[in-house]
């Protein structure tokens, strides 16, 4: 017996020294990095519970058992795992998470995996969007979204170029000539949990009034934590109406580090113009315009009369006009700019925050534009308990741009005045082109100022059921002022000037459960997710102006101070102004059986004051299904290659009211005077229509995933069919009517594409030299479905340029609708001849013998064969939609030493080149008479690259340009001709960026945890067939008409300190 009990002290003994053992502890530290250096506020678990996170060096310092295992996390990176048993001392590699599928999305305000996720969307990461200093963070989406066509038509600061998702949503054309515009259909962009309309009140600064800067320019693009783009109605359709056209979600970084982290990072870029126009100068122009006028003119001795009588061209020895001046000189222009960003974050899990100073300062490449902005942008999060948490930020920012004489797209006054003749003087008070004076003195000075806070919260009631409250107010201001001088005015002053306000409060509640059902072995095998929110949204918006006219003073500018002409200088408040209030109840379910099978369901309904009394509330329901097979069994003896695969499939319906309040109900304005008293009317300009329907977006999407070889090649393919029914369009009325137009949704247009994104990582994520290159593109086909009134087609004539565009059922959108040319009469023998009446070709109803066609003039196409040239030859030809789009980006990297390189390309468009009609027109007016009054004359340019007619015989693609007494009745240079419709397919290197960071241990003597250099080169070279300045720069229509403001060239250093 007395052996029992030594036995068993022994044993206890021995347990409790174990158990001693285990709890003793130890001090571990390490260093956590990746190829480039130490990795900051990687995440520290033990037993999964955090028990500390890495320093801004990458190094660790934790207490722990003797035989513990911890586990190292951080986003983006694969998780690692490592036994601390008899070390003291650990070095953590950390290499790149390349599994696609544990990529976390946000659709419908509520956060997922992709492998859960059945909606079309792709994410970017805010480090992919920084290699470029740029004003708005869109442009450095170019190329890297499949379906995601930005086209960056305007250079001018501040502004943004086009964005359209998945080809063609309207059809509607505002404006005439140059400054005709395509209705913009931008994605709704939601920036961290608030939605922001970027179609209102921008769009290029002239489709309403105000400053034009667009809501995103006010973003720094250094605050950006990632952009995700969702791209069918199964992704968007929870976003509501504002959704139709497609949804980019923009996060901005919060604080991470227990440890606060400064980070200042500059730029410092130098802007200079493209390839200009050639011209002709001095000399060379006078002796053009005299050879001109003595080979085309009627006789030798009237082309004397005419020449002696020019004085521009005769009086060589009047310092007046013996110059060369180089008009485009006085635009262009290359500037210094420069970005400042510094940020200070910190705090953990339970209390984190982030503060960011942003000042952007970019000088247009044209005289008397440019872009500043300044922002202070403040976040918060506290979550004193697993149950809940508060978020909270504050956004302050003042942007300020100047458009100079034109516009966010066009530079009118840029392009008349850059036209003039080389042979005029100089700018100056005193010269005849004030044009160009104009458009350098004019004291355009924009500011728009913003101020919003967001306030959000959530609470856990029990685990799986959650409660999240939204709350937001936007107040935004505007202002332009633009004031021309008396000197360039007629000796009179004017003043413009705008005042909007606009405010705006948002609010969400959502409510979110979650709950799994294991099976025997304890897997969650059937997991069930729904949740429901419901969604206010207030906005006011207000305008008010004042001009001033005769202003007789430069410096005493208003309001209404020394006016001499008070009928005109008038002010008030806009008829813009509107009231929008909407109010929408939502909800998601999704189910999947071991995330092998998934199915998601939406709903929601929408009602908005812009709705028509009849049409009731907005439905948006959508469907989406994914297999995920991975996850299947049979897929396991795949493993050394096959990572994941998933087919997808999605139907989605998303409604967008169209229109306003007013076009509803109507609108009542100040009629005249009657016995004294004002009176008060109804607007007859538009029937009010209170069946007005919203405008239906419908989408079906099949896409397929895959990763292989270890997520070193990873891909999707896409098909999607768009349709979009009830388009808003302006319909004339009888005028037997009391009213003009009625607004009413007789438009369908369907788009079918093809989308196709693919990744290749080259070498092992393990080794120190890494190659990726992806490669995305897309095809979009658009066709007209329904037209007003159940017509087949109907034609839209610009009154400005003539350039018509068809709308015709079964065809693309937008056709152009122009005369076909088929070259030029070499003699005169080749013009056809009418039978009947023995007269030769002819254009228009005009009898003169000059109208009549002869060798040297354009071939046109005679449609009808009635011998004469008018509106019935014109042909459908031509798309001006791009057809093919994509980008290429490469991101190589060797240990500390990074590049990136990034490119698009557009294959299948058709361009009008106006501006190279305009310069062959430029020889129509030698003698500068206009009216018969005499005008500044044009400059020339070089011909000698073109191939015109010159002389009888010969085979030419241009007509004889220098006939200017027919020119103005046979018009050999209309614009409404296939002979200046261009392929405007082109590849464009976006940018080359090159990194490099310093080594930790130097910097870290200067009290500097992490330093990088580097530099970019962006808007490097563009390789197109083109023959004008650029296939981007130009409109929505496909329109280059010349005053389009270029894309600069930029060059950029870049430096980057953490501290």
């Amino acid at each position: 017996m007395r052996y029992l009990y030594i036995i068993a002290f022994l044993c206890l003994f021995l347990g409790i020294n174990q158990d001693l053992k285990a709890q003793q502890k130890k001090t571990v530290t390490g260093t956590v990095s990746d190829n480039s250096g130490g990795i900051p506020n990687v995440n520290i678990f033990y037993n999964k519970t955090a028990i500390g996170a890495t320093n801004a060096n990458g190094s660790f310092s934790v207490s722990v058992p003797e035989d513990a295992v911890l586990e190292f996390s951080y986003i983006g990176f694969k998780t690692v795992k490592m036994s601390v048993a008899g070390k003291t001392k650990l070095t953590v590699k950390m290499v790149e998470d390349d599994n696609q599928l544990k990529a976390v999305t946000i659709q419908g305000y509520v956060s997922k995996s992709k492998e859960l996720s059945v909606g079309s969307s792709v994410k970017i990461s805010g480090k992919d969007l920084q290699a470029v200093p740029v004003a708005s963070i869109t442009d450095m989406l170019q190329g890297k979204v499949a379906g995601l066509n930005i086209q960056q038509n305007t250079g001018s600061p501040g502004m943004r170029g086009s964005i359209a998702l998945r080809g063609l949503s309207n059809i509607n054309v505002s404006g005439s000539g140059d400054g005709a515009f395509l209705q913009s259909t931008s994605p709704l962009f939601v920036v961290d949990g608030v939605p922001i309309d970027d179609n209102s009140n921008f769009q290029y600064g002239f489709q309403s009034a105000g400053p034009g800067i667009s809501p995103i320019s006010l973003i720094p693009q250094q605050d950006v934590e990632s952009m995700e783009i969702l791209k069918d109605a199964s992704a968007t359709s929870l976003y509501g109406s504002r959704g139709a056209y497609g949804v980019i979600l923009i996060t901005t970084k919060r604080g991470n580090s227990k440890i606060p982290v400064i980070r200042y990072n500059t730029q410092f870029f130098v802007s200079a113009p493209p390839r200009l126009r050639q011209v002709i100068g001095g000399r060379g122009e006078r002796d053009l315009r005299i050879a001109q006028i003595m080979q085309s003119d009627t006789s030798y001795y009237r082309s004397l009369a005419l020449l002696n009588a020019t004085e521009y061209i005769a009086d060589s020895l009047n310092a007046y006009y013996n110059n060369a001046t180089d008009w485009q000189s006085y635009f262009f222009r290359s500037t210094f700019n420069q970005s400042h960003n510094l940020s200070i974050d910190g705090g953990d899990q339970a209390f984190n925050y982030k503060v960011n100073f942003g000042y952007f300062d970019q000088n247009g490449i044209q005289e008397n534009t440019g872009f500043n902005r300044s922002n202070l942008r403040m976040n918060m999060q506290y979550m004193p308990s697993a149950k809940f948490k508060l978020y909270t930020t504050i956004n302050g920012t003042l942007g300020k741009n100047q458009k100079g004489s034109g516009n966010g797209l066009l530079n009118t006054g840029v392009a008349t005045g850059g036209a003039s003749s080389s042979l005029l003087p100089s700018p100056s008070l005193f010269s005849a082109v004030n044009s160009v004076l104009g458009a350098i003195t004019t004291d355009n000075d924009n500011k728009t100022t913003e101020l919003n806070t967001t306030t959000e919260m959530k609470y856990e009631f029990v685990p799986g059921l959650s409660l999240t409250s939204n709350f937001n107010y936007t107040f935004n201001t505007g202002v332009e002022e633009n004031f021309l001088p008396s000197t360039i005015n007629g000796n009179a002053a004017s003043l413009y000037t705008f005042n909007s306000v606009k405010n705006s409060i948002y609010n969400r509640n959502l409510l979110n459960y979650f709950y799994s059902i294991k099976d025997g072995s304890g897997e969650d095998a059937h997991n069930f997710n729904a949740y429901a929110f419901t969604e206010l949204d207030s906005k006011n918006f207000k305008a008010d102006v004042i001009q001033n006219n005769k202003v007789v003073n430069d410096y005493l500018r208003g309001p209404i101070v020394g006016v001499d002409d008070y009928l005109t200088s008038l002010g008030g408040t806009l008829d813009n102004f509107d009231q929008f209030r909407s109010v929408a109840f939502a909800g998601n379910f999704s189910y999947n059986y071991k995330r092998r099978y998934v199915l998601d369901a939406s709903y929601r309904a929408d009602r908005s004051s812009s709705n028509g009394p009849e049409a009731g509330y907005i439905k948006s329901p959508s469907i989406g299904i994914r297999w995920n097979l991975q996850n299947e069994t049979f897929t396991e003896k795949w493993r050394e290659w096959f990572e994941y695969a998933s087919i997808k499939l999605s139907y989605g319906t998303v409604l967008q009211p169209q229109g306003n309040i007013y076009d509803v109900y109507g609108r009542y304005v100040n009629g005249a005077v009657y016995n004294g008293a004002p009176t008060v009317l109804m607007n007859l300009g538009t029937l009010p229509n209170s069946n007005l329907q919203p405008t239906k977006n419908t989408t079906y999407n099949a896409a397929f995933e895959f990763g292989l070889l270890k997520n070193r090649l990873f891909g999707t393919f896409e098909a999607y069919y768009k349709q979009v029914d009830n388009q808003l369009r302006e319909k004339p009325l009888a005028n037997v009517s009391s009213f003009t137009n009625i607004k009413t949704n007789e438009i369908s247009l369907v788009n079918i594409g093809y989308e196709a994104s693919l990744t290749a990582r080259v070498f092992e994520p393990s080794k120190p030299f890494q190659w990726t290159i992806s490669v995305n593109g897309a095809i979009n086909n658009d066709y007209i479905a329904h037209l007003p009134d159940g017509v087949r087609e109907f034609i839209y004539v610009d009154p400005s340029t003539g350039q018509s565009i068809m709308y015709r059922l079964g065809q693309n959108a937008l056709t152009n609708y122009i005369y076909n040319t088929k070259g030029v009469y070499a003699n005169d023998s080749e013009v056809p001849v009418d039978p009947l009446t023995g007269l030769r070709y002819r254009s228009g109803a005009n009898n003169s013998f000059l109208s009549y066609y002869k060798a040297g003039d354009p071939r046109f196409t005679d449609l009808n064969g009635d011998y004469v040239l008018d509106e019935r030859d014109l042909v459908a030809a031509g798309n001006s939609q791009v057809r093919f789009h994509g980008g290429v980006t490469m991101d190589l990297r060797y240990k500390r030493i990074t590049m990136q390189i990034q490119g698009n390309y557009v294959i299948g468009r058709d361009v009008l080149n106006n501006s190279l009609a305009s310069q062959f027109a430029s020889f129509n007016n030698p003698l500068a008479i206009q009216n018969g009054f005499r005008t500044n004359p044009s400059g020339v340019v070089p011909l000698g690259a073109y191939d015109i007619w010159t002389r009888t015989g010969q085979l030419a693609r241009y007509p004889n340009p220098y006939d200017y007494l027919r020119s103005g009745i046979t018009n050999p240079y209309r614009t409404n001709q296939t002979l200046f419709q261009e392929d405007g397919s082109y590849f464009k290197l976006g940018y080359v960026s090159l990194g490099y960071t310093l080594n930790q241990k130097f910097t870290n003597r200067f009290g500097m945890n992490r330093v990088v250099v580097g530099g970019t080169a962006s808007n490097v070279f563009l390789i197109t067939n083109y023959s004008g300045t650029s296939p981007e720069s130009v409109s929505d229509l496909g329109r280059d008409s010349g005053a389009i403001y270029p894309n600069p060239r930029t060059y950029t250093f870049n430096l980057n300190i953490e501290f």
